[in-house]
């Protein structure tokens, strides 16, 4: 099926503005993200979504091609889903600009599995997730949390430990535990018919894009990818995480 990703990157950051311009070994981040999102085998195109000129412009000059969007935006997605407006592509892959060590053969199997998923088995979204391996994770309300049913679909996301569980509980019961990655299959219908409705109370409770979907209805699948390919899909979200994000990079480079 004919795939377009779209990488949302947004200047006002409010924990990091200019976080997109930001320099990891010389070269921006966006340019980081871009390029691996380009040796994706079954994209067919890479479009930047930015509200910013300085963006638009420094994806130009390295060769990207990006599309000014509205500045309102309340997600991600929303912005996805403006350019999305502009393509006749089946399948839309909202890849975060803030990914600079995503493996790109991951994405590959989200498109293949997760267009599978799609046609020929009723989903709607299909995400990415992984076993959480740390017990902090499961308590942190950065660490977005999910479950699921036996059929792989998913019932909720939440920042809460979600089953509940009480702290010091022994380790042996972590195991069921599953963090949610926040990159994101649609067929493109569905997307454009999301971004047209209001925000949830549920989504705004819990500050998550993604539940959008469950209140109204839909079917998520998450592919189940392992932690060494989860460690990929870290955020930048902060100056901190970015001199993480240099040094993984550096080691990166430097295997």
């Amino acid at each position: 099926m004919n795939t377009l990703i779209v990488i949302p990157a947004r200047f006002q950051s409010a924990r990091f503005p200019g976080k997109p311009l930001a320099l990891l070994q010389g070269k921006p981040m966006i340019w980081h993200v871009w390029s691996r999102a380009t040796q994706i085998k079954m994209a067919d195109k890479v479009i930047v979504a930015t509200e910013d000129d300085r963006i638009a412009k420094t994806v130009s000059e390295f060769g990207g091609e990006a599309v000014i969007t509205a500045a309102t935006h309340r997600t991600g997605s929303d912005r996805v889903a403006e350019v999305a407006a502009l393509y006749p592509a089946q399948l839309i892959v909202n890849l975060q600009g803030d990914l600079p060590l995503f493996r790109p053969s991951v994405l590959d199997r989200l498109i293949k599995e997760g267009g599978q998923r799609i046609i020929s088995q009723g989903a709607d979204l299909v995400t990415l997730s992984a076993k959480i391996d740390k017990e902090e994770d499961i308590f942190s309300p950065n660490t977005v949390k999910l479950v699921r049913n036996d059929r792989g679909d998913i019932l909720y996301f939440s920042r809460s430990p979600i089953p509940h569980i009480e702290r010091g509980t022994s380790p042996t019961c972590l195991s069921g535990f599953f963090k949610h990655y926040g990159v994101y299959l649609y067929q493109r219908e569905f997307l454009l018919k999301m971004a047209n409705c209001p925000e949830g109370d549920l989504e705004r409770m819990e500050r998550l894009e993604q539940l959008r979907v469950l209140e109204r209805g839909g079917r998520v699948w998450a592919m189940e990818i392992n932690c060494e390919e989860a460690k990929g899909f870290c955020e930048v979200n902060t100056p901190e995480d970015l001199i993480l994000g240099e040094k993984m990079v550096g080691d990166h480079d430097s295997k």
